[in-house]
């Protein structure tokens, strides 16, 4: 990929998930910079040790963020971090080191000092940077926002196999514990609290590698900078079937059971995200899908349908979720999220069911524990009626919406229940806003 315009990443999460490992791999092929910000704030907890200080010493780690020195240069692609002029890049990276700069970071001075120095630095050139708050806090107008996550035992191996790479002593058990303890104390604490951007892309690194997490961001840094042009080429190879379904639904949907498209700036939206939709016809998954060019949706599908040869050929094909209905079905879960954390749209209709009496006020929960799980945003398309052979209906794309602040609450049954009368409300309010003539059931 060849970058001729000024852009800066910004790359958050918890520690762990790959973002420094990500961030070099990416810094290398984009022939740019990659400042580590955790790097700056280990140099501070290094010269805090130093000096005999803790963070119950406020008044004077305050006074040392205003007479300490932190040097940030590269060399051959590496950061070299400095503290009053000593290179102290290879002794930052023990667990006590890294506890510290946890401790001093949620105090006010730290934070200022370092945000200041972060922002003078990306200032200067195009950069990528890693961290805990870059997106939210040091570059809320970075190029693109990406929020690195994975499961605690995930990023507590990691770090042990890194600690025992370089012959250091460590206990796998303690690695995790490490782990949730300072995970615990980043997401709590008062001051800039570690959380994703309310328009970062949310990656879960389980089951992805380096170079996978490295490619799907660079796939999102191109489409940002080549400004999301509608009508661009697709941002992931469609499948035959799936490119002959498109080519057919522009002719069905033009001319057979024609439909006026509104809100198609909407769709402009990077993956991953879920598409939910109202549920009419069996034709819905075309006529809401081919007018989002740049993907290919993962649609859920009746699992029943897969023990004809014939149709599981088309489902692997069209790559289809197969899902049990109407019960709980956790390979299907597992894959949705899978689906969601390698950077693809879900499509669910949430309804499950074409045969309804009402406008989303029966609907399945698994939409709301992926969306909770998953921590994307969700597309909403309204669909007017049924389609009409050659009488013209409407199909609406709304705005997107998140449910990153009821995932903060957890994923639990009234968290679900929150986000299922959240989408019902919604779809209440489109039928009223786009069909007032339409009897839009009452609660």
């Amino acid at each position: 990929m060849n970058c001729l315009k000024y852009f800066t990443i910004a790359i958050d999460g918890p520690g762990g998930a790959g973002k420094s490992t990500v961030a070099d791999d990416l810094a290398r092929r984009l022939k740019v910079p990659h400042l580590d910000t955790g790097a700056m704030y280990r140099a501070f907890a290094y010269q805090m040790f130093a000096e005999g200080l803790t963070v119950r010493d406020v008044q004077a780690v305050e006074a040392l963020t205003r007479r300490v020195k932190i040097d940030v240069r590269f060399s051959q692609g590496k950061q070299i971090t400095c503290v009053n002029g000593k290179d102290v890049t290879g002794l930052i990276r023990t667990p006590e080191i890294s506890m510290a700069a946890s401790d001093c970071a949620t105090l006010g001075a730290v934070r200022k000092l370092m945000v200041a120095l972060q922002q003078k630095i990306a200032s200067r050139q195009s950069m990528i940077l890693d961290g805990r708050d870059i997106g939210t806090r040091v570059l809320p107008e970075a190029t693109l926002k990406v929020y690195l996550t994975a499961s605690s035992e995930t990023r507590a191996r990691r770090r042990y196999e890194e600690m025992a790479a370089k012959g250091a002593q460590a206990d796998y058990e303690t690695v995790l514990q490490d782990v949730i303890v300072r995970d615990r104390q980043d997401s709590t604490r008062a001051i800039d609290p570690l959380r994703a951007a309310q328009d970062a892309v949310t990656l879960d690194t389980d089951g992805m590698t380096r170079e996978q997490v490295a490619e799907r961001i660079l796939s999102l840094l191109e489409a940002r900078l080549a400004g999301n042009r509608r009508g661009a080429k697709p941002r992931e190879r469609l499948s035959f079937l799936y490119r002959l379904a498109m080519v057919l639904s522009a002719f069905v949907f033009r001319v057979i059971f024609p439909v006026r498209y509104r809100g198609l700036d909407n769709t402009e939206l990077d993956a991953p995200y879920i598409l939910i939709g109202n549920h009419n016809h069996m034709l819905d998954p075309f006529l809401v899908g081919w007018k989002i060019k740049r993907y290919q949706i993962r649609y859920l599908g009746k699992k029943e349908l897969i023990r004809n040869p014939l149709a599981r050929l088309m489902y692997r094909n069209l790559r289809i979720i197969p899902v049990e209905r109407h019960k709980t079905d956790i390979a299907a879960m597992r894959a949705c999220l899978q689906t969601l954390a390698q950077g693809h749209v879900l499509g669910i209709f949430p309804e499950g069911t074409r045969f309804k009496k009402t406008l989303m006020e029966e609907l399945e929960s698994g939409v709301a524990m992926i969306a909770l799980r998953g921590d994307v945003p969700l597309l909403p398309v309204y669909i007017s009626q049924r389609p009409r052979l050659f009488k013209r209906i409407e199909c609406y794309y709304g705005k997107p919406f998140a449910v990153s602040d009821i995932a903060q609450k957890g994923t639990n049954r009234e968290a679900c229940e929150e986000v299922l009368a959240k989408i019902t409300l919604l779809y209440r309010d489109m039928a009223h806003m786009y069909a007032p003539n339409a009897k839009a059931s009452q609660p």
